[in-house]
């Protein structure tokens, strides 16, 4: 019984939403207290968990259709205890992000409301949904940055971060383009079209590579985000093609390894410009 808590906050995304945080508290002091290091990855992992756990329960219905497998539209939990569970969550998150500092813990509520928010009406609304998961994304960067108490160097990784994602996830609203519209949806592509979305996401993306090359993170740092950025580019092509399906598994690959350029970064012990 006790595994289907677990499950349900999806702990691979937590953990890499936890590992995120610790690079940008890396980033912003090459040497932090191990405890805070510690209640980083905890307050984001209690807080990305709740944030799937109170997704699972206001998708409850589509799941039961799509993905009968998921604990609540297996009866492995009711409802009301998932949602239960996501509030403890929350809760034990932001209470963990109050023995950092105020800023973090700020953050730490911010992201709470938004999460519930963007599971139980934003994601239904065209692009603002996309904000919201863009912003989400960034923003385990600021914590760390928050935690370290530099939010300046680690703001450089939220916009690359959140523009990318946003990006990626307006391509992967092209590519649902044809069931959203059979199930009544209404995302970016289908209120403004197809080709005035990708152009959108193709700025975001030119953007982020143009600002990946102002963050001031060494010179290791900017040989590996090179590689990342080669990767956004060879995106790029395949979102002004037309190509959505290949541009948004390209962009995710591009992510990845901007994460590596990112540990990269937090490994030369760069915490400040």
């Amino acid at each position: 019984m006790t595994q289907v808590f677990l499950e349900i906050m999806r702990p691979g995304n937590c953990l890499m939403a936890s590992l995120a945080a610790l690079i940008g508290l890396l980033v912003a002091d090459s040497s932090p207290e191990p405890l805070t290091a510690v209640l980083v990855a905890l307050a984001v992992f209690a807080v990305t968990g709740a944030g799937n756990a109170v997704n699972d329960y206001f998708d409850r219905e589509i799941d039961a259709v799509n993905r009968p497998g998921r604990p609540i539209p297996s009866r492995r939990i009711s409802p009301d205890r998932a949602l239960a569970w996501s509030i403890i969550l929350f809760g034990a998150g932001c209470l963990l992000a109050l023995f950092i500092n105020r800023l973090a813990l700020a953050i730490a509520l911010f992201n709470s409301i938004l999460l519930y928010l963007y599971a139980r009406n934003l994601k239904v609304m065209p692009f603002a949904g996309n904000l919201a998961v863009g912003y989400l994304t960034g923003s385990t960067f600021l914590f760390g940055g928050a935690a370290g108490d530099d939010l300046k160097i680690t703001a450089f990784l939220f916009l690359l971060a959140s523009l990318a994602t946003l990006a990626r996830e307006i391509e992967k609203d092209i590519e649902d383009m044809a069931g959203d519209m059979k199930g009544g949806a209404k995302t970016l592509p289908i209120v403004i079209g197809e080709r005035k979305s990708s152009l959108l996401a193709a700025l975001f993306v030119a953007v982020a590579i143009g600002l990946s090359y102002l963050a001031p993170l060494g010179r290791a740092y900017l040989a590996a985000v090179t590689v990342a950025d080669l990767l956004f580019l060879a995106a790029l092509a395949r979102i002004l093609r037309g190509e959505a399906p290949k541009a948004q598994k390209m962009l995710k690959a591009g992510m990845a390894a901007a994460l590596v350029a990112f540990l990269v970064a937090a490994a030369s012990g760069i915490g400040y410009i």
